[in-house]
């Protein structure tokens, strides 16, 4: 069946000064949809600067502020980070009426970082879930709203404007659902993991690529449940953020030697002064600041330069962790020479 063509996309300028395209009717998925089977990146080395960003929650301008604030964008929203690696985890949806503008930023920045020799790493929170598996709790009227354009077919009557939809565009086959399913869950960027809530030693997976299986086999008909939905699983569980440390130390460094790692960075709960979270000696790290304007609109976003990490606020950088100094020899004393008699 023929489809009318759509019309070009309209820009919409932000408050910030970034354009994005944006397309305003629906139009019959031109990609193969994605597969539980199909591999998912998961692994990178060698990358010089990565930067972390947390829990956008619809807010667009303050994505957009925090991303030039890394030096990722320049003034027009294009990417002008080089080739440094930029991590979102997850968590875009949701509380705000911009999820689609956000959603639709990163999906451009994830074409000119590559361009660039970078990349733009997107990975799964549990409201990217919740939004693909139909529970809209968190949806303002006004977000659901803004996908009445992804459905050939009007809502029906009674129902919210824009539910029908919302359901084409995070389905299988819709703009955002296709997108998102072939985003991991977790990611490894040299000696750091990162994902959206934790990474406990019970999870049933002892590489990447299976930990993001289960957790991506919610999201495909006619699986048993994963982690995308375990309360204990990496989008949901908060031990390593709320919990004491006691409880969770041997566990943390089981978990960082099964997956390669040294350290692991989160999302998902908010730290609630607005600054990035350190704790486990610097072997966790919690960069959900609460950046959107309702958290209280925190700008912060994390640097990684080897074994230094740096936070990064309007008002300035501050050291995190750095890398340990080994000390220089001390000089050996001379030796004594044995007494020799006559």
């Amino acid at each position: 069946m023929r489809t009318a063509p759509a019309p070009a996309p309209v820009p919409a300028r932000l408050a910030a000064g970034v354009i994005l395209l944006t397309p305003l009717l629906w139009t019959a998925a031109s990609e193969v949809p994605p597969r539980l089977e199909d591999a998912v990146p998961d692994t990178f080395e060698g990358v010089a600067r990565v930067v972390a960003v947390g829990d956008v929650h619809g807010d667009v301008e303050a994505l957009t502020e925090v991303l030039r604030l890394a030096g990722l964008i320049d003034e027009k929203g294009r990417w002008s980070g080089g080739k440094a690696h930029l991590v979102q985890t997850g968590d875009i949806a949701d509380r705000a009426p911009r999820t689609r503008d956000c959603y639709e930023l990163l999906r451009r920045l994830e074409g000119e970082a590559l361009a660039a020799g970078g990349r733009v790493h997107v990975l799964l929170g549990n409201h990217e879930v919740m939004n693909m598996l139909g529970d809209l709790r968190y949806v303002t009227p006004e977000e659901m709203a803004s996908y009445a354009d992804q459905s050939p077919t009007q809502d029906a009557p009674g129902t919210a404007r824009g539910l029908a939809g919302h359901k084409v565009a995070f389905g299988p086959e819709g703009r955002y659902g296709r997108w998102l399913r072939s985003r991991p869950a977790v990611l490894r960027i040299d000696g750091t993991l990162f994902m959206h809530g934790g990474l406990q030693p019970g999870v049933p997976a002892k590489t990447l690529a299976e930990l993001n299986r289960w957790v991506r086999q919610d999201l495909f008909a006619g699986n048993p449940s994963g982690g995308g939905t375990d309360q204990q699983g990496p989008l949901w569980f908060r031990g390593y953020a709320k919990d004491p440390e006691s409880q969770w130390n041997e566990g943390l460094d089981e978990v960082l030697r099964r997956f390669g790692a040294k350290r692991m960075v989160m999302g998902h709960t908010t730290t609630g002064d607005g600054r990035i979270g350190v704790r486990f000696g610097g072997r966790t790290l919690f960069i959900d600041t609460g950046l959107s304007t309702g958290y209280g609109r925190h700008l912060a976003a994390l640097e990684i330069r080897g074994d230094r990490l740096t936070a990064l606020y309007p008002e300035g950088r501050v050291e995190l962790l750095a890398p340990a100094v080994k000390k220089a020899p001390e000089p050996r004393a001379p030796e004594k020479k044995a007494a020799t008699g006559r």
